[in-house]
């Protein structure tokens, strides 16, 4: 699915550098393999100008550890929290939302780390016009292609606002 993508975005893939070990290390567990590679392929960035994926930039905008610090310093320890009901935000050795990306209406993407293996988590994500929560099982990679590229993935598409879907690398600079 990332050549896929790849082809759709019309992007010269990269090998960007990114060392997982200390995110995964932070979090507790391994994170999808598809993701990691995609995230290596693109490096950071936005699709279509709309949907931004976080992966290793330390203190960035774009990083996914401190994005997963900053919601689980929200998250009640005890009880329920009522900003991600009925989930919670993952904590090491308990089910949870660990998000892994955003667009630019105000959309939360996050998978469920439930247990099972990184590349079988679910993608659960909510956004504006569709607040309700949404539980899919599809890969990283296969539901960012088709956010961007299927215009009958509703409601997530934008496809039929930007039918030529491409890849916007973010500025090489810390935000």
């Amino acid at each position: 699915m990332i050549d896929r993508l790849v082809e759709v975005t019309h992007w010269e893939p990269r090998q960007a550098a990114m060392s997982w070990a200390e995110t995964e290390g932070c979090l507790g567990l391994s994170l999808p393999e598809d993701y990691k590679r995609l995230a290596a392929v693109f490096g950071t960035g936005l699709f279509s100008d709309f949907l931004q994926i976080l992966s290793v930039a330390p203190g960035g905008a774009f990083d996914l550890a401190t994005t997963w610090r900053s919601f689980s310093a929200e998250d009640p320890a005890e009880g329920d929290d009522p900003l991600h009901a009925p989930y919670r935000i993952y904590r090491p050795g308990r089910e949870g939302l660990i998000p892994w990306g955003f667009s630019q209406t105000e959309g939360e993407y996050h998978w469920l780390a439930d247990g099972k293996p990184a590349d079988e988590w679910s993608i659960v994500t909510r956004g504006r016009g569709y607040r309700a929560w949404h539980r899919l099982d599809m890969s990283t990679p296969e539901f960012i292609y088709r956010v961007v590229a299927d215009p009958e993935f509703e409601p997530f598409s934008i496809a039929a606002l930007m039918p030529e879907p491409f890849f916007a690398p973010a500025p090489e600079v810390a935000f």
